[in-house]
């Protein structure tokens, strides 16, 4: 039984000619370059999209709960301060859980004149909130257990700097006018990212003890809790009974559960990056009727070539292996440069947005997968057509 050409020989021989037909294999290896690169560029911003999302509950945890108080009335929301409290100790789902009263007034430092009333979100908290929410300390100390009704705040970082107006920094000691009453100022805060879940962007927010709450807010009484579950408790069981237990005749409660959240984001996310991948595919589609078209150009004219081979004795086989081996080096070759080229946009990318850069392996490897599927589909009617030319014919029109 007769053996064809070896593989590497037949791969030499294929680069030799498309070396040879210079600027349209350039054209061509260009298209799935494009192609390529479209497609892993856009998957990757897809999944560091994704990472990103779950960047946002990091902080507080995917284990937690947001259950605000939503008026039912026409009077001010009061959800039950020691109710909540109690919750670690009264459901076995609930780790930890704290109350919070939200509102908004002006707050300006005493001794400097110069600097104008900020407009700040007030949060009147307990001790607890300091680690619930994962909140940092950078100058002074947290709210504590001795605070109950003692007028003091912590300011956020954008709060401190603000109330600043370009001079000093705002240091613990200095005295706060919030509400018609002073405070003193005991804490500055890290700065905190602002996450999808949590109520609070305490950037831009002073929290004062809950048991002052009425000072500086209306009604005083807690609004929110934010309740830590146990990891393998299930929000959508818990969630309805907290409510449950929280509810009164001023309010019903609604829940957020970060982990509803996140699976949400990440339908969202990968819907876009399927959206993505389906252009870059496009980009990839037109990649490939280059390669078809250079291939047919090809065929046409090595007629001659095909028609000496056959008459030397090569099957069509071995023409068809030929000529599909080519797209196949077109392909692959422009599915490598493409993915390098899209991974170095998607790195570019993150830099710029201040993203972590975070790549999945098999997204470098889709692009050349992808590109030889494509481009070897694109391939084979070229292939399959030289394998067809008659040499007697071919050798007669030269």
């Amino acid at each position: 039984m007769r053996a064809g050409p070896p593989p590497a020989a037949l791969a030499l021989e294929a680069l030799t000619n498309l070396r040879g037909q210079g600027a349209r294999s350039l054209l061509a290896l260009l298209g799935i370059v494009i192609g390529a690169a479209a497609i892993v560029a856009l998957t990757n911003l897809g999944h560091v999209a994704q990472a990103e999302t779950l960047k946002r509950f990091e902080q507080m945890g995917v284990d937690m709960l947001v259950l605000r108080g939503i008026p039912a009335g026409e009077g001010p929301v009061r959800l039950d301060r020691e109710t909540i409290e109690r919750l670690p100790a009264s459901d076995p789902d609930v780790v930890e859980a704290t109350p919070l009263a939200i509102g908004r007034d002006g707050v300006r430092p005493l001794n400097r004149r110069q600097v104008a009333e900020e407009d700040a979100m007030i949060v009147a908290v307990t001790p607890a909130i300091f680690q619930v929410a994962g909140l940092d300390v950078a100058r002074g100390r947290a709210l504590g257990p001795f605070d109950a009704c003692v007028p003091v705040a912590v300011a956020g970082s954008v709060v401190a700097r603000d109330l600043t107006a370009g001079q000093a920094v705002l240091e613990p000691g200095e005295r706060l006018s919030l509400a018609s009453y002073v405070f003193t100022l005991v804490g500055v805060l890290e700065p905190a990212p602002l996450e999808a879940l949590s109520p609070v962007d305490y950037d831009r927010s002073i929290l004062i003890p809950l048991s002052c709450a009425r000072r500086a807010l209306a009604a005083g009484d807690p609004t929110v809790a934010l309740v830590r579950l146990q990891p393998e408790a299930d929000p959508d069981r818990s969630g309805p009974r907290l409510a449950a237990a929280l509810g009164n005749a001023t309010a019903t409660v609604t829940v957020r559960s970060a982990r509803e959240m996140i699976a949400a984001m990440k339908r969202q996310t990968g819907l876009i990056a399927r959206l993505l991948a389906g252009i870059g595919g496009i980009s990839l589609v037109v990649g490939g009727i280059g390669v078809l078209n250079v291939m047919l150009m090809s065929v046409m004219e090595r007629r001659r070539e095909i028609g000496l081979r056959a008459a030397l004795g090569a099957t069509p086989a071995d023409i068809r292996t030929l000529f599909a081996i080519e797209a196949a080096i077109l392909s692959l070759g422009g599915g490598m440069l493409g993915a390098a080229l899209g991974m170095s946009v998607t790195v570019l990318f993150s830099l710029l947005s201040g993203w972590d850069y975070v790549a999945a392996w098999w997204i470098p490897v889709l692009g050349p997968a992808v590109a030889v599927l494509v481009g070897g589909a694109f391939g084979l009617y070229p292939a399959f057509a030289a394998a067809r030319v008659d040499p007697i014919e071919a050798l007669r029109a030269e």
